[in-house]
């Protein structure tokens, strides 16, 4: 693909960094217009994604190094060259969500409302971003005879090995936060329980990940699962369990309510 997207003399401008700054671009504009809407103060954006891009990027690229320490082991220098790609989501995700918490316990912000207008954010954010994978060959599928397989050829791509038809995994990753995305911002006016609308982008993110993670090269951590696929499991399961407990408590108030009336009468 286009890892390089143009050169200024000898100064080269990499398409992954153009998808990441976008990403957090449409970040900034989202979380602005979901604090306008949740009537808090829209400025709060530029911090939150201050603190995501530091503690993310941090996270996200120590994830990736711990993944592929035999290949950085041999040249540390490559550890910091966060713009040729190599982050791992999940190592974003915690590194970005530690420093978000941290920002909002400062704040002394209410963390499950901000969470929810956080959430779809990270969904469009994350969509982007994999189109910046897929230009970068990063995050890459494996082999495959299918018809829309996509084969790298530049020298400078991530992607291994060149010249194969390899499943583009960056875009089914696209594909996916971009439904999650969509469903979350239909549902963000008719969730009012502050924190749930995070937990069902946690749930559905974590189910479509594991899927995906099928076709991905990452290395083995535990059980023939990646890190990655563990964590997305963890996800799925942890989200699953917040929204049925939500559920749960719901309907045992509700049926309170309704016991309560029938035995005191209309």
């Amino acid at each position: 693909m286009f890892p390089i997207l143009f050169k200024i003399g000898s100064f080269s401008i990499h398409t992954y960094g153009v998808a990441i700054a976008v990403a957090f671009l449409a970040g900034i504009l989202l979380i602005r217009r979901e604090a306008k809407r949740k009537e808090m103060n829209p400025d709060m954006a530029y911090d939150i994604v201050l603190f995501a891009l530091i503690g993310g990027i941090i996270g996200a690229r120590v994830a990736y190094v711990l993944d592929n320490w035999n290949v950085f082991a041999a040249n540390p220098a490559q550890i910091f060259a966060v713009w040729q790609g190599g982050l791992v989501f999940y190592g974003g995700f915690i590194g970005g969500a530690l420093a978000i918490i941290s920002l909002l316990k400062i704040k002394k912000l209410p963390i499950g409302k901000v969470a929810d207008i956080v959430a779809p954010s990270v969904a469009l954010g994350s969509a982007i971003g994999r189109l910046g994978c897929f230009f970068n060959g990063c995050c890459y599928g494996k082999e495959t005879s299918l018809p829309w397989g996509v084969t790298f050829t530049n020298p400078l791509s991530s992607a291994r090995p060149l010249g194969v038809p390899l499943h583009p995994t960056q875009l089914y990753d696209f594909a996916y936060n971009l439904l999650i995305f969509g469903i979350l911002w239909g549902l963000r006016s008719r969730i009012k329980s502050d924190g749930l609308l995070f937990w069902i982008y946690i749930t559905m993110y974590g189910f479509f990940r594991f899927m995906i993670e099928f076709l991905r090269t990452n290395p083995e951590f535990y059980l023939g699962m990646s890190g990655s696929q563990v964590f997305s499991a963890v996800m799925f399961v942890a989200g699953l369990a917040v929204i049925f407990g939500y559920y749960f408590r719901r309907a045992q108030h509700v049926g309170l309510r309704q016991n309560k009336r029938a035995v005191n009468g209309p």
